[in-house]
Parts: structure tokens; C-alpha cells; sequence
């Protein structure tokens, strides 16, 4: 199992004057807390995409490499003013490189418990979609998310997913921004981006039409997204109660 980690956006919302991967959460950087997450579940080689600040990222990673005994590898991406999608796509290289079939995707800005994170492997590895989005159910465990803000989706009774974006008008899921990706899937960010559409969201439309895109309910589990000083803070909050 393999691991990208999106950590190229500007961060004008949480100002640090450093990548939101490189924010320490009680002794712990964002990033840091991912490679030993997922390394705990199995994942073996990460490939973090850079954009913005990314000369301390390349910084931080002998310490990342040492601290954590990973296979760590850093590609940046220039084009790092468009959106996610783009990012993801940087990763193309690696993936093919390393003969990957499928391979897994997440922000650098997310915080996830390690059973959250345990329940979509397991949940995502008997499924054979060019796309898998783990996604939550709103309720009491994720009460703290920013619903003006969060990625909302709808899903069917199979869980195929039917629209997904922050102002969809009706949504039963919240997309938590954890993903396992079939190596195919970079083409469809290729027909995107030949329509100047850069986000994932907008690929993962693509595929919806022919049922490649669906959804993995992982629930009762704590997640969160860190764009702002008060999604840092409730963060800290919720590691200090023990629930991330």
C-alpha cells in the first residue's frame, strides 16, 4: 500500500508563514502524524506533492525519513495556484514508476483517528472502483466540522456516489477527504484538466456517470479539516480529549 499527501496549497486562511503539513499539533506536525498513521496500517511508500513553502518541506525531510523509518519521496508542483486536482496528477510519475495498481490519497491538512483510518483499508480493499471516497454521516462524532466549508455528498442506497461539492443542495455524507485511487484514474484528471476544470471533485463527477466513483461509510470516528485558527484549535481540543 502507497500514500500521496496533497501539501501544496498557499494556506491563506491559517497564515503561519509555513505549509499546513508542517503545523505542530501538541508536539507533532500534521504531517508527521500521517506517515505514522498510515504507516501503522500498512502503507509503505509516501509521496508528498509540495507547492507553497515548499523548500521546508524539503527541510523537514530527513527528520521525517529518520524519525519514522519511511520511504518518503517529494515532488513539487509549480503549478500550485491551481486546485487540488492538478496536485494529485503530479503524482502520476511516481505511481507509474513504482508499478502501483492503486494507491491512496489524502490532504495534508486533515486529521484522522487511526481507527478511522484502519476501518477504510480494510473496508476499501475487497472494492474494485477506479474510485473510493471515504465518507461520514453527519452526526454526533463530527459535530465540530464546518459545514459551510466541508465537501458535501450525495450517495445512492449502494453507495455510488451522485453529486459531491461544497454547496450541493442536498447531501447525506461529508467527504473526509481520505481516497483509494485505481492508477487509471489519472486520465480522467487529464480529461478535466482539457476543459480547465482542476478540482476533484470535478473528476470525481466524471466518473460518477459510469458508476467508478463510490462511497465507503466509515463512521463514529473523529476527522477533521485544518484550514483555520478555529479548526486548529478544535483539533488541539480534540486530541487533548483523547478523540483524534
Amino acid at each position: 500500500m502507497n500514500l500521496v499527501i496533497l501539501a501544496a496549497g498557499k494556506n491563506t486562511r491559517l497564515d503561519t508563514g509555513i505549509p499546513k503539513s508542517l503545523v505542530t499539533l501538541n508536539d507533532e506536525t500534521l504531517m508527521s502524524r500521517h506517515i505514522r498513521i498510515f504507516k501503522s496500517v500498512g502503507v509503505k511508500k509516501f509521496c508528498i506533492i509540495s507547492g507553497y513553502g515548499a523548500e521546508k518541506l524539503q527541510a523537514a525531510l530527513p527528520d521525517l525519513k529518520k524519525s519514522h523509518d519511511a520511504d518518503i519521496t517529494i515532488l513539487h508542483n509549480e503549478r500550485f495556484d491551481l486546485e487540488n486536482g492538478f496536485s494529485v496528477f503530479r503524482a502520476k510519475e511516481w505511481v507509474e514508476e513504482h508499478g502501483m495498481g492503486d494507491f491512496f490519497l489524502t490532504m495534508g491538512d486533515h486529521v484522522f483517528d487511526p481507527h478511522f483510518v484502519d476501518e477504510f483499508v480494510k473496508k476499501s480493499a475487497g472494492l474494485d472502483k477506479t474510485l473510493q471516497l471515504a465518507v461520514d454521516m453527519p452526526g454526533e462524532s463530527n459535530k465540530h466540522i464546518d459545514i459551510d466549508d466541508v465537501t458535501k455528498v450525495q450517495v445512492d442506497d449502494d453507495g455510488f456516489i451522485d453529486s459531491i461539492g461544497k454547496e450541493i443542495p442536498t447531501f447525506n455524507r461529508y467527504d473526509t477527504g481520505l481516497f483509494r485511487l485505481k492508477a487509471e484514474v489519472f486520465d480522467v484528471f487529464q480529461r478535466s484538466f482539457d476543459r480547465e476544470e482542476y478540482t476533484i471533485s470535478e473528476s470525481v463527477s466524471k466518473l460518477m456517470a459510469s458508476r467508478e466513483a463510490k462511497s465507503v461509510l466509515v463512521e463514529g470516528y473523529t476527522w477533521n479539516d485544518v484550514d483555520n485558527p478555529d479548526d486548529l484549535q478544535s483539533t488541539i481540543n480534540l486530541i487533548d480529549q483523547k478523540l483524534l
